[in-house]
């Protein structure tokens, strides 16, 4: 069953719901009420016509007094539509000419006489309702005063018929004002349906997601969308990736492949450029693997790094790091990390960032380096060229290198790698040039 018509019949049973409890309560409210009234009126009846104290029948303003055997004189039992006397022994007279005969209950009609005071009871006579009341009208004779019930039963089953045909319709309204609300209410949740399901058969993530709605399927409809623009833009930088992979990866084995057609023809170099070739099918080699290294780095999915988080002393980080630069290089390289702190984070990863940092300084650098680490900060500067303006945002960028840096060493993925650890811990990396020379590049991560 589709969610309209859930949401539809869910209001209809409510409104069913509430109808049944409002028209029951109306419904046996004035059924009391109704009976009520007869028993109030029978009652007042029975007072007027009662058997004095005194010992003789009581007389109203207008003098009428009883008739023949204790009966009350015609036209003073109203609203009573049955009335008859019964003595003690049981015989009955019948007040009303061509009322019906009241069944007689000898145990009401003893206690009437005993205790002097009115009784009411109920009765069925020739399959109609009676309500009955019994007061004495001597010390061996009772009055009895019957009340058809037939037109309480008309209005009460009149009222009925109203009740439920009110709540019918008030079933129908609400089922029907229900599927207009559902209709409204999942709409927008249709139209997401419908873009999933486009997205699902093509893999178009760069058309529109329908965002309208309010309240929590507003939100629904938002938050897909904007996961489908970030699996979008992933996307995007994976195809990217692999474009830019394959356009760095190109020069090296190019390179190979040219040494390695040299190699065929041995025979014909000297020495020295036997030697040449060597070296320079080394160096692509190394070159690969330094490429396919990094590109495996950027392409690690970060739920996948079983390093746990643990506290990360930076000065003890920076200082091996620098000591391993120191003994593959011949750069002067200084270290100042004497106020550094500690940090949570995965010391593999945050040892790479660092060293890519270096790495780059030596690179593309010229004159001493200097690493520094200060609080949670970490930075390194060279005495180089410095960086051109233009391009300080985008160092951070893969396979990115400047004009005057594409004929130097390197991927270009160095700092992106940077950029990827600390952006992992939850910092941030900055560049600017150094108003002395030279370039610093650096990162910030979060203490707590």
């Amino acid at each position: 069953m589709s969610l309209r018509w859930r949401i539809a019949l869910s209001m209809a049973a409510i409104a069913a719901l509430v109808s049944a409890f409002g028209a029951t309560a109306a419904y046996l409210n004035t059924a009391d009420r109704l009976s009520a009234s007869i028993d109030e009126s029978l009652l007042a009846k029975a007072a007027d016509l009662s058997f004095t104290s005194g010992g003789g029948p009581h007389h109203d303003d207008q003098g009428r007094g009883d008739g023949p055997s204790g009966c009350p004189l015609g036209g003073t039992v109203e609203p009573a539509t049955a009335a008859q006397t019964v003595s003690r022994d049981g015989t009955v007279v019948q007040c009303l000419d061509g009322g019906v005969r009241i069944p007689v209950d000898h145990a009401i009609v003893a206690a009437a006489l005993r205790t002097g005071a009115p009784r009411l009871s109920s009765a069925h006579v020739k399959g109609a309702r009676y309500r009955i009341v019994t007061i004495p009208r001597s010390s061996d004779t009772v009055l009895q005063l019957g009340r058809s019930l037939d037109e309480n039963d008309g209005v009460l089953n009149a009222l009925g018929i109203r009740l439920l045909l009110f709540a019918i319709g008030g079933v129908l309204a609400a089922a029907f004002l229900g599927w207009i609300l559902a209709t409204r209410i999942v709409s927008p949740i249709e139209r997401l349906r419908k873009s999933a399901e486009h997205i699902a058969r093509t893999g178009d993530l760069d058309g529109e997601v329908p965002t309208a709605g309010t309240g929590e399927v507003g939100s629904l409809t938002t938050s897909f969308a904007t996961m489908v623009e970030a699996l979008g833009e992933s996307r995007r930088r994976q195809q990217q990736l692999v474009a830019d992979a394959s356009h760095e990866l190109r020069t090296p084995l190019t390179s190979l492949q040219t040494n390695a057609e040299l190699l065929e023809r041995g025979e014909r170099l000297t020495v020295d450029q036997r030697s040449q070739v060597s070296e320079g099918i080394q160096f692509e080699v190394r070159e690969l693997t330094d490429l396919v290294s990094e590109l495996v780095d950027l392409a690690r999915d970060p739920a996948s790094d079983a390093e746990p988080v643990a506290s990360v002393a930076l000065d003890a980080l920076v200082t091996d790091v620098v000591e391993a630069a120191r003994r593959r290089t011949d750069r002067s390289i200084t270290i100042d990390v004497g106020n550094a702190a500690s940090v949570p984070g995965r010391t593999k990863a945050l040892t790479r960032a660092v060293s890519n940092l270096v790495d780059n300084a030596i690179k593309h650098g010229d004159g001493t380096i200097e690493v520094a680490a200060h609080g949670a900060t970490v930075e390194v500067r060279d005495h180089g060229r410095g960086i051109p303006e233009a391009d300080l945002p985008k160092v951070f960028d893969r396979f990115y290198r400047a004009d005057v840096a594409r004929t130097e060493p390197g991927s270009g993925l160095g700092l992106a790698i940077v950029a990827q650890v600390v952006e992992r811990h939850g910092g941030s990396v900055f560049v600017r040039n150094s108003p002395d020379g030279g370039a610093i590049v650096g990162f910030t991560l979060p203490t707590g």
